[in-house]
């Protein structure tokens, strides 16, 4: 199968395209939903990632000819032998997303071709449904039953950040939102067979274990996988009838909210940037990608001839990025080539390289305060690393979500695709941040009444204070 280069990285979970990857696997369910008396076919769901494109090399050393023989052995009596007939395209994208998914990796997954298209459409600033960036958070906790508890994992589907303007902004959605059911329906987000199990173990009384077990059933009954919330979540309905707002139930620090959250197409400004007070350039990319490159070296230019004494860059909630067009704009900010390190593995080691700008910088040479919540994301995460360890700047706000994976996406033959995590982020100085964040170097915990206005922003206020306490020492 022939693969096309597609010029231009890409690192990012496209808003609301997340078809985020499932820990309840379809054994899980199906085989204790059989024990129980019942039958259901759950399909594990996926999430699709973009990063870096490149095309996949052979590698004959670590080739398994035996395997590949075995799969078209396999592929060749279902085509021909199955009951009913069965095109090969649906056998060969089924495998793929069979492939990707057994890696457990919401960021290297399969890409049927309209996925495919989607991301491109999100990575120009058209973003289709609630405006939101989604991931899947997996979160270990204990399942309390009588007076004995057993260690239960979740996978909870997470608000990481939403876009300007957006139906999810104007529904009040915030970073760190986990949603929990849509128009009344649980999203599955643990195995609610768990207690069951639990009190067979405890070798409970029969009766206690059927009312359990009627709960469970009774509650997915009512429940969608998170493969279909996502589906809903970033998909603007075309007919009338089918276009009325999602009630959404959201869990939000420790409180149970209802939100009413319509869904619609977005189109996300690049960049915004003006002047502070008469001396400090304030730029705000709503995302990273080559239109926000250039806007901000225009913009950068502009601020510096107006005679902007520092900068303020504000990457709060930027979590659709681009590594090439990141670096372009830290080639305007850094002051050296390197900027960051990648770890990758060859065969069962792991090395690392360097991460440069694709050119020498032109640094601006101003002070620069760097903006940050839990809604920067990957690429905005290395981004703010990156200034804080190639120039004179400080990190303001709270640390950042934590993901430092470098992904690349191919584009094959018949428009479909796949991503692959391939490395990770860290820090010039080797410093890691995935599953961590960044962490900022000023802690300001206060959300902004009006982001980007001083007098409603105190992480602003606070970045601004510092620059005018750089110029009084310069």
């Amino acid at each position: 199968m022939r693969t096309k280069w597609l010029r231009g990285g890409i690192s990012v979970l496209a808003l609301a395209l997340v078809f985020a990857s499932g820990w309840l696997t379809r054994n899980l369910v199906a085989n204790r939903l059989m024990q129980s008396g019942g039958a259901v076919v759950v399909q594990r769901d996926f999430a699709p990632a973009l990063a870096d494109a490149r095309t996949p090399a052979s590698n004959l050393d670590v080739s398994e000819p035996s395997m590949v023989t075995l799969y078209d052995r396999v592929f060749r009596l279902v085509r021909d032998e199955y009951v009913e007939p069965v095109s090969a395209d649906k056998l060969t994208h089924g495998s793929l997303e069979a492939m990707l998914a057994a890696l457990d990796d919401p960021r290297s997954q399969f890409l049927r071709p309209e996925q495919r298209e989607q991301f491109a459409r999100a990575l120009n600033g058209e973003i289709q449904g609630i405006g939101a960036v989604l991931t899947v958070v997996k979160r270990k906790t204990t399942l309390r039953v009588g007076d004995e508890t057993a260690p239960l994992e979740q996978n909870l589907l997470q608000v990481v950040a939403v876009a300007p303007n957006s139906p999810a902004e104007k529904a009040g959605l915030k970073s760190g939102d986990f949603i929990d059911a849509i128009d009344g329906q649980w999203v599955i987000s643990e195995d609610p067979f768990a207690e069951i199990a639990q009190l067979q173990r405890m070798h409970s009384p029969r009766e206690q274990i059927r009312q359990a077990s009627e709960r469970a059933r009774k509650r997915l009954e009512n429940s969608i996988a998170i493969s279909e919330a996502i589906r809903r979540l970033s998909q603007t309905p075309t007919d009338a009838k089918d276009a009325k707002p999602l009630k959404l139930t959201v869990k939000r620090a420790g409180q149970t909210l209802e939100v009413e959250v319509a869904r619609a197409t977005t189109r996300v400004r690049p960049l915004e940037y003006r002047m502070l007070q008469g001396r400090w350039g304030y730029l705000r990319p709503n995302l990273l990608n080559a239109a926000a490159s250039r806007e901000f070296a225009n913009a950068l230019r502009t601020l510096k001839q107006g005679g902007a004494k520092g900068l303020v860059i504000d990457l709060r909630g930027v979590a659709v990025g681009q590594q090439e067009p990141a670096l372009q704009m830290l080639s305007l900010i850094a002051t050296k080539r390197q900027v960051a390190q990648v770890e990758y593995r060859v065969g069962n080691r792991y090395k690392t390289r360097p991460l440069n700008l694709p050119k020498p910088p032109q640094p601006a040479n101003l002070p620069v305060a760097v903006l940050v919540d839990r809604g920067a994301y990957n690429v905005a995460e290395m981004t703010a690393l990156a200034i804080r360890q190639t120039a004179n700047a400080r990190i303001f706000g709270m640390p950042t979500f934590g993901d430092a994976s470098q992904t690349n996406l191919y584009q094959l033959k018949d428009g479909s695709g796949f991503t692959l995590t391939v490395g990770r982020y860290m820090g010039l100085d080797g410093a890691k941040f995935h599953q961590k964040g960044v962490q900022p170097d000023v802690r300001v915990a206060a959300e902004p009444r009006m982001r980007g206005q001083l007098g409603g922003d105190p992480v602003l206020e606070r970045a601004v204070s510092w620059l005018q306490s750089q110029e009084k020492r310069s």
